[in-house]
């Protein structure tokens, strides 16, 4: 009898969790524009919500960020990974799930660079700058693009499909914009070869953002998964890369 009560219990907590899904979460996969490989936060996420019992589903296209937005704001989608808190974004968002710090690096021998203090300044329009192929950065990375004559030139990179770190050892660039993650991902050796800047990017917690679809009761089960999985920290993905750095007990605002 009892060990008919608990396989009727489980089965019934089983029943709830599934009525508890959305009736669908699609998103967009996030690979980048030279592959149609799943990116290492693909993989995570497809993870995470397999094992909350709600499968991720991934819609074909990869659009810029302010077209994931606005499908999201419409109920064309019902989650976004890996978004930044803005007074300017009104998602329902869960608890954070990481953190994404991008900073500008440097060799180290070449410390001119450490004049820059401010974004567009005449020591900054002098520098060679290797910058992310794809992606939103905040405004003032935005004003870097639209604006050539912020420096010598930029060189577009993917850090899926190129080395940009070794790109910087060869003097194809005098500055690196890149995620904190893709420096840690080095030998501690190579990390000694290259200095941050003063100026910073981007530095701030990441979370997954929702629709207004999905039910409320929903994102608190997904808080309350992303709690249990502490022990997890979301830094990996299956091929052993860093997708996000771990939580600090405080961080900065980000873009």
């Amino acid at each position: 009898m009892v060990k008919r009560l608990v396989q009727s219990s489980i089965l019934f907590s089983l029943q709830v969790a599934a009525a508890e899904c959305p009736p669908q979460l699609r998103t967009f996969q996030l690979f980048e524009r030279q592959s149609t490989a799943p990116s290492c936060i693909d993989q995570w996420q497809q993870a995470f919500f397999r094992e909350l019992g709600c499968p991720l589903q991934f819609i074909e296209g990869n659009p810029n960020l302010a077209v994931r937005e606005e499908k999201l704001k419409a109920g064309e989608i019902e989650v976004i990974t890996g978004l930044a808190k803005t007074t300017s974004r009104s998602f329902r968002f869960s608890l954070p799930i990481g953190r994404n710090n991008v900073y500008f690096y440097r060799r180290l021998q070449d410390n001119r660079w450490d004049q820059i203090k401010t974004w567009c300044d005449p020591v900054m329009q002098q520098a060679r700058i290797l910058i992310p192929a794809q992606g939103y950065f905040g405004e003032p990375m935005q004003q870097l693009r639209q604006y050539p004559n912020c420096s010598r030139g930029l060189v577009p990179v993917n850090h899926s499909t190129a080395r940009p770190f070794d790109m910087l050892d060869k003097g194809r660039a005098d500055l690196l914009i890149s995620a904190e993650r893709h420096l840690a991902a080095l030998p501690a050796q190579q990390q000694k070869n290259y200095q941050q800047l003063a100026l910073t990017v981007v530095e701030g917690d990441v979370y997954i953002a929702f629709s207004a679809q999905v039910p409320a009761a929903f994102i608190a089960r997904v808080d309350q998964f992303i709690t249990a999985r502490q022990q997890q920290p979301v830094t990996v993905s299956p091929a052993d890369k860093a997708c996000l750095l771990p939580l600090l007990p405080q961080t900065k605002a980000a873009h």
